[in-house]
């Protein structure tokens, strides 16, 4: 019988209703070059040239899954993890120094090719551990929060200085808090998240920072030569926390064919002066 509990896991806050877990092959089954290590449920690589790590998710039924896993990248300042999900790079994690969280929403026939892509310039050490494959019920993801509190991974950084995670002391909830801070404008944008086309939803969360404007969009991606769909607002920044939400309707696939994908992201755009910025509880919620 199927029960509805909390999950916490890969930068996210999701209530599970019906979230079923499949299996993935030991590390110590896939296709690793010579130089990679699986060993005690982890892969490690010593970085030095491109290289990549493999195998074949096989999924039970078309429709919504997600993977996660923990990651670091000792050394990596800057190098981000890349995965590739079927033919294509799905999405690229932030360097990180300390375990983050990781996870990927996607929708792919079986069986899926999946692969870890380690590349850069200088030599850094790549860890993985705790993979895991779910198949999701629309009910899965009906609420999802974006949480510092698992590390940089909901994030990752389009331009600008990279982002951090930070313990904060000030706020209602305390713990931790995404950092953007340096000079210039910086873009972040969040990991792809699952939405259903022709729903409502609020995306709500607390920022504080240098006084000044923060750029909200959410969008559906960019693909070439396909009509481009997104939502903005731009909201003040003050010195002390303050809570903004915005409201929008994700269009029908008739309205914008490729959003059938089922997929939105939230971009945070720091302009040039913005020298600080805090955010914190990112929230993505389905509305009635």
């Amino acid at each position: 019988m199927k029960t509805t509990f909390a999950f916490l896991f890969a930068g996210l806050t999701i209530t599970l209703a019906a979230a079923s877990q499949l299996p993935v092959e030991d590390f110590s089954q896939w296709k690793i070059p010579r130089d990679w290590k699986a060993a005690s449920g982890q892969l490690e690589h010593p970085f030095t040239k491109w290289t990549s790590a493999s195998t074949t998710l096989k999924l039970k039924k078309e429709g919504l899954h997600r993977v996660t896993f923990r990651y670091r990248t000792p050394g990596a300042t800057g190098i981000p993890l890349k995965i590739r999900i079927g033919t294509k790079v799905a999405t690229a994690f932030p360097a990180t120094e300390n375990w983050s969280l990781a996870t990927i929403y996607f929708r792919e026939k079986s069986p899926v090719p999946f692969a870890f892509i380690a590349e850069g310039k200088n030599p850094y050490t790549l860890q993985i551990k705790e993979m895991k494959l779910e198949e999701l019920e629309k009910a899965d993801c009906r609420n999802i929060q974006l949480n510092a509190d698992d590390g940089v991974s909901p994030f990752r950084t389009m331009k600008g200085d990279a982002h951090q995670t930070v313990k904060v002391t000030d706020h209602i909830d305390e713990g931790a808090a995404f950092l953007c801070r340096g000079n210039g404008a910086k873009d972040l944008r969040s990991i792809e998240l699952p939405a259903t086309p022709g729903k409502r939803y609020r995306l709500s969360f607390w920022t504080k920072g240098t006084p000044g404007s923060l750029r909200t969009t959410v969008d559906g991606g960019w693909f070439p030569k396909v009509k481009y769909w997104s939502f903005t607002q731009t909201l003040p920044v003050q010195e002390t926390w303050k809570k903004h939400s915005l409201e929008f309707r994700y269009p029908t696939e008739q309205e914008y064919p490729y959003l059938k994908r089922g997929l939105l992201a939230c971009r945070f755009a720091i302009p040039d002066g913005q020298l600080e910025l805090f955010l914190k509880c990112i929230e993505l919620e389905e509305l009635p």
